[in-house]
């Protein structure tokens, strides 16, 4: 499991209904100085609710470090309080926050915004039946991924539940629409300079929705088809190894229709195919210099190499990974990353590839350290680089122990960046050339 102490940067004190907590927080994520002004806002709003102070079901969506949740927990003992977030490094910082401040009522779950992950919940997870949901609300996962969740919430709430969402300002009006049109009432509002908070229940006498938003201000809801089920790969044939297999992340009958953004054609060194955008992740029209940087890189350095096995780290679209598939013919290929949706979208895009295809297996990029040693013949890594954080020290150590000998290495990153990540090459690695793209440079090491 990566250390996640070498991620904190500062412990802050917070306090919510006389509750008195001490949070971690990170570089890496969210409001990385301070409890945001938002969520501040947000627990001003739903402070002194008699509906919140009886619940005994809550849900924090999008926990961040869980300040939300650990809040509610701290200062509700008896209430069963539930945090997720699609961001795999956000659950792991509010466990270890719930564990800093030993809170015992209060469960980390991942999963998408939007969309049930029966695949990463308990087999006996209560699905629905919140008291209260709360979340500060992430503008950027796309208008249509932030309306699904509107109309999604009254299906997860008991009767007599609310809602409750701090939105920024630019989006106030579109939110007020999504709020009217899934059956709340708005009880409750508090606005701040950048913010605005909703507390909202279902039926009584909606608030009527103000004027619609302004074109392109929020973007409009797109079709929702029933696309495959993320994951959905080729038959397995070739087993995969069980140290490999345990840490394996279940997205079966993941449907992201609600989050497709576009179907589109696109062209990867030499490689035409097709691939669906994503709302939430970028590179949805086009490839970004780094990926291609790295294939090109790899047009010229792999020719001949024997594949069996890829790793991944960082697939974004899962555009490297199309083109490892397609032109290198790999028996497997891995996906790592902190990002759920990355690795649900990844799997949808390799399975719509032309047979044959590759077996797939996504898994959380905090557990690349549990994974059996000489595991890959090539890792194509893209690096989430971490102000204050030394990202290149546990990148050669797992490059070191996870790449077979012969295998091969390709990371693409900001010149500035790979210039550092080449001084700190170990022993045991061979440079094959360096591939330039605009504002990217990807290089590639032989294990020796």
């Amino acid at each position: 499991m990566t250390d996640l102490a070498a991620l904190v940067n500062k412990t802050v004190p917070f306090k919510f209904r006389g509750a008195e907590l001490a949070l971690d927080l990170s570089h890496a994520l969210f409001s990385s100085f301070d409890v945001d002004a938002g969520t501040r806002l947000l627990l001003k709003a739903i402070g002194r609710d008699e509906v919140l102070l009886g619940a005994r079901r809550i849900l924090d969506a999008g926990s961040g470090v869980g300040v939300i949740g650990l809040a509610m927990a701290a200062a509700l003992p008896e209430c069963q309080v539930e945090a997720r977030d699609r961001d795999l490094l956000a659950c792991a910082f509010t466990e270890r926050n719930r564990k800093r401040n030993k809170v015992k009522n209060l469960e980390v779950f991942p999963g998408l915004l939007s969309v049930p992950t029966p695949g990463l919940l308990p087999a006996d997870h209560p699905s629905g039946s919140y008291d209260y949901i709360l979340t500060n609300i992430p503008a950027k996962a796309g208008g249509p991924v932030l309306e699904a969740f509107f109309l999604g919430a009254p299906s997860l709430l008991s009767p007599g539940g609310r809602l409750a969402v701090v939105i920024v300002n630019p989006l106030m009006d579109a939110a007020r629409g999504w709020i009217a049109k899934a059956g709340f009432s708005v009880m409750g509002e508090e606005r701040g300079a950048n913010h605005h908070v909703f507390v909202c229940a279902l039926g009584g006498s909606a608030v009527p929705a103000a004027k619609p938003a302004a074109p392109g201000q929020a973007p409009a809801a797109a079709p929702r088809p029933s696309g495959k089920p993320a994951g959905e790969a080729a038959t397995m044939v070739h087993p995969w190894p069980e140290a490999l297999e345990s840490q394996a992340l279940d997205f079966s009958g993941l449907d992201l229709g609600i989050y497709l953004r576009s179907r589109g054609r696109f062209k990867l060194a030499g490689l035409e195919y097709q691939a669906a955008g994503i709302w939430g992740l970028p590179e949805f029209d086009t490839v970004g210099y780094g990926n291609v940087a790295a294939a090109e890189l790899g047009v010229r350095v792999l020719p001949g190499s024997l594949v069996r096995d890829v790793l991944v780290v960082g697939p974004g679209l899962g555009h490297l990974a199309i083109w490892a598939a397609r032109r290198l013919s790999p028996e497997r290929i891995v996906a790592a990353s902190r990002d759920l949706l990355s690795l649900a979208a990844t799997g949808a895009n390799l399975a719509v590839q032309p047979a044959p295809r590759p077996d797939y297996l996504a898994l959380s990029s905090l557990v690349l350290d549990e994974l059996p040693p000489a595991s890959f013949d090539i890792i194509a890594w893209n690096p989430d680089i971490v102000p204050e954080y030394d990202w290149m020290g546990p990148l050669w150590t797992e490059a070191s122990r996870l790449l077979k000998k012969g295998g091969t290495l390709i990371v693409h990153c900001p010149p500035t960046e790979l210039t550092r990540l080449s001084k700190r090459k170990p022993e045991g690695f061979r440079l094959l050339g360096d591939k330039k793209k605009k504002t990217f440079i990807a290089s590639a090491w032989l294990r020796v």
